[in-house]
């Protein structure tokens, strides 16, 4: 980086259990070793009308529905154009992304952004109802390979964005949202009118809810109110967040396995493993 002595970088994010802010969390380290001023934040803490100022940026998102969740995609529609800008695309997933990637990474080339390249981490699976068999590899996710490719993966993206902002010649992959069987899938579970639906009905046990209200404040569609006990709108992503992250596990719904995610195990020995 001799040309360049650093970047404003900008790694934007939204996480439901934490996996995705894990993910994020090496790419801004990775991209703080490397000298550059990085500013990491949430699509809540942020205007999308209000993105100007960075040199390069990190685009996180979980995969839901295998696509990018609904709370990014409605964030993304609504940003300002960044011509020609550098960027890169981070998810996390239970290993099923269908098109997510190449979906967000379309969206962003409309606004205008140069997408370099996408990384998928898979970590331990939040999806409620699958958990009744998937929660037994909880502690074996992410695997520390994975989390060292992302560590590699973002060191060469920096590089090339390095590239691309002095006007060297620097290859980009071409996205194509390929109608696979996935895609369409997610098209269809997107459909759907109502998220009992999809997750079963909601209910709330009242003898052991304590009213704390982080349900509500956590919601990525502000889906949630309290009048005392919680209460769920239509417009729920079916996201499980609430679901997973009640701290007295009050929350539940038809097709909840029991089995509710509350984050990486072994975040700070992944961090270690990847040289972070």
């Amino acid at each position: 980086m001799a040309e360049r002595e650093s970047m404003a970088v900008l790694v934007i994010y939204y996480s439901g259990t934490g996996n995705t802010r894990f993910a994020c969390e090496v790419v801004r380290r990775v991209m703080e070793s490397a000298g550059n001023a990085v500013t990491m934040k949430t699509y809540a803490e942020t205007d999308p009308r209000d993105l100007h100022g960075y040199d390069f940026y990190c685009f996180g998102a979980p995969v839901y529905e295998w696509a990018p969740a609904r709370n990014v995609e409605r964030f993304i529609s609504r940003m300002q154009a960044l011509s020609g800008k550098p960027a890169i695309v981070v998810t996390t997933s239970a290993g099923m992304i269908g098109q997510a990637n190449n979906l967000l990474a379309r969206m962003l080339e409309d606004k205008g952004l140069r997408v370099l390249g996408d990384f998928n981490l898979v970590c331990p699976d939040s999806w409620g109802g699958t958990r009744r068999w998937s929660y037994r590899l909880d502690g074996r996710m992410p695997r520390a390979e994975n989390v060292k490719a992302l560590k590699e993966f973002t060191e060469r993206m920096a590089g090339t964005a390095v590239d691309c902002l002095a006007g060297r010649k620097c290859d980009t992959p071409e996205y194509r949202v390929r109608k696979s069987g996935l895609y369409w899938a997610s098209r269809a579970s997107r459909t759907a009118p109502r998220p009992w639906l999809k997750m079963g009905r909601k209910k709330v046990d009242r003898s052991s809810c304590t009213n704390c209200g982080q349900c509500a404040e956590g919601c990525p569609s502000e889906a949630i109110s309290l009048d005392p006990y919680p209460l769920f709108a239509d417009n729920c992503i079916s996201c499980w967040r609430c679901i997973n992250t009640c701290p007295t596990d009050s929350i539940t719904c038809t097709f909840d396995s029991g089995h509710h995610y509350k984050g990486i195990t072994r975040k700070d020995e992944r961090l270690r493993d990847a040289g972070l």
